[in-house]
């Protein structure tokens, strides 16, 4: 059986189209949550800066950075999974899902820990 391009197999030959859909659904709704939790964090320095009159660095601005990365990355892998839904594959597996939603979780996981660092090395 040949293979086009972007697609992968069914991970076991009881894979209906129907857990496909659903993992499709499952992943839209993280990429959601990445989403709005990264996008809090792109405002959240501003408000820890005015409350507690904090020092903008070059930590905060990479872990800025990271955060908008993050929301950016996560439009990519909504976009992926809906080129594979409009297809018909409903495919999480393709390689521009994956990579697009990596990008996503671990810029957003940096970014947290930069903001993190940022704000315990500022308070003491």
């Amino acid at each position: 059986m040949a293979q086009t391009e972007g697609t992968s197999p069914p991970r076991d030959a009881s894979e209906s189209k129907e857990d496909r859909k659903a993992a499709c659904q499952t992943f839209v709704e993280q990429t959601k949550v990445l989403v709005t939790l990264a996008s809090a964090f792109v405002v959240a320095p501003a408000a820890v800066k005015a409350i507690l009159d904090l020092k903008i660095d070059r930590w905060i601005v990479a872990a800025e950075l990271l955060f908008i990365v993050s929301v950016l990355a996560s439009y990519f892998a909504l976009a992926s999974v809906a080129g594979s839904q409009h297809k018909g594959r409903f495919n999480v597996y393709a390689w521009q899902v994956r990579i697009s939603g990596l990008v996503q979780f671990f810029s957003y996981l940096l970014g947290l820990c930069l903001f993190f660092y940022w704000l315990v090395g500022r308070t003491g």
